[in-house]
C-alpha cells in the first residue's frame, strides 16, 4: 500500500526525484479500481478509475511520492485528474516499530476549487498501522477537520491475505455545509488479496461509510459497496 498520507508543489518532487534515485529505493505502481473510493465515499461518482503512483525511500528515513488518479467526479458535470504529493519522515525502532510524520497535498486538474493540504503522525507495526491526518481547509472548503484511521493486514497463506480498515473524519467549528450534515463521518474496508505474481495484486474489498457527515466535496453514490482492484508494480 502506498505511503501517501504538504508538499508546496508537487513539481518540486519530481525535480528531486532523479538526484536521489541514485541513494534511495524507487517504485512505481499502476493501478486499476472499479470504483475510486476515499475514505469510505465515492470520488469517481461510482464509475472506474486508473492511478499512477511513484514512490522514494531514503535509508536515513526521509521519503514521498506522488500519483495520479483519473477521473474524479465531484458532480454529473465534473471531470478533473487528482494529483497528490507528499514527503515525509520515518523513525525506525527495531524491525517491526516505526514512528512517521509528513504532510500531503491534492491538486485537482481541472476543478481546482478542491484542492487542499493535511498533515499527518502515525505510528506502525509489522502488520498494521496508525495515523492521524489534519486539514485547515479540507477541500478546498473553509472547513478544518481531523481524521484517524487504523490499518492491518494478516496473511492467510502464501499468497492470500486479509487487509482491514477502519476510519474517522470529524469537523472542527462551524460544519461547512447544510445544516443537516453531522460533524462526524466513520469509514470501513474489509478485502480479500491474492498476490497473482511477484509484481501483480488483486483485491475485492466491501467499503462502507456512515450518512452525511463533513465531506464538502464528495459524491455520495452508494454508501456500501464492493470495490475490484488491480494493480502492478515496477
Amino acid at each position: 500500500m502506498l505511503r501517501w498520507r504538504t508538499l508546496g508543489s508537487i513539481g518540486v518532487f519530481f525535480g528531486g526525484l532523479s538526484a536521489a534515485a541514485a541513494q534511495a529505493q524507487l517504485s512505481v505502481s499502476v493501478a486499476a479500481e472499479s470504483d475510486h473510493r476515499f475514505r469510505g465515499v465515492s470520488l469517481s461518482d461510482g464509475r472506474p478509475d486508473l492511478r499512477l503512483s511513484v514512490g522514494l525511500d531514503d535509508a536515513s528515513g526521509v521519503y514521498g511520492g506522488a500519483m495520479a488518479v483519473s477521473p474524479v467526479r465531484f458532480g454529473p458535470d465534473s471531470r478533473a485528474t487528482e494529483l497528490l504529493g507528499y514527503v515525509g519522515y520515518v523513525a525506525r525502532f527495531g524491525p517491526a516499530f516505526s514512528v512517521e510524520a509528513g504532510v500531503a497535498s491534492a491538486a485537482f486538474v481541472g476543478d481546482t476549487r478542491y484542492n487542499y493540504s493535511e498533515a499527518y503522525v502515525g505510528i506502525a507495526g509489522e502488520r498494521w498501522s496508525a495515523r492521524v491526518y489534519y486539514a485547515p481547509s479540507y477541500f478546498g472548503f473553509a472547513q478544518r477537520t481531523v481524521y484517524a484511521e487504523i490499518d492491518a493486514s494478516r496473511p492467510l497463506s502464501e499468497r492470500w491475505r486479509v487487509d482491514a480498515h477502519v476510519g474517522a473524519l470529524s469537523g472542527l467549528g462551524a460544519i461547512a455545509s447544510d445544516a443537516a450534515r453531522s460533524r462526524h463521518r466513520v469509514d470501513a474496508r474489509i478485502g480479500l488479496g491474492c498476490a497473482l505474481t511477484a509484481s501483480i495484486d488483486a483485491q475485492l474489498a466491501w467499503v462502507g461509510a456512515s450518512g452525511a457527515g463533513p465531506y464538502v466535496a464528495y459524491s455520495d453514490a452508494r454508501r456500501n459497496t464492493l470495490v475490484l482492484s488491480l494493480s502492478a508494480s515496477f
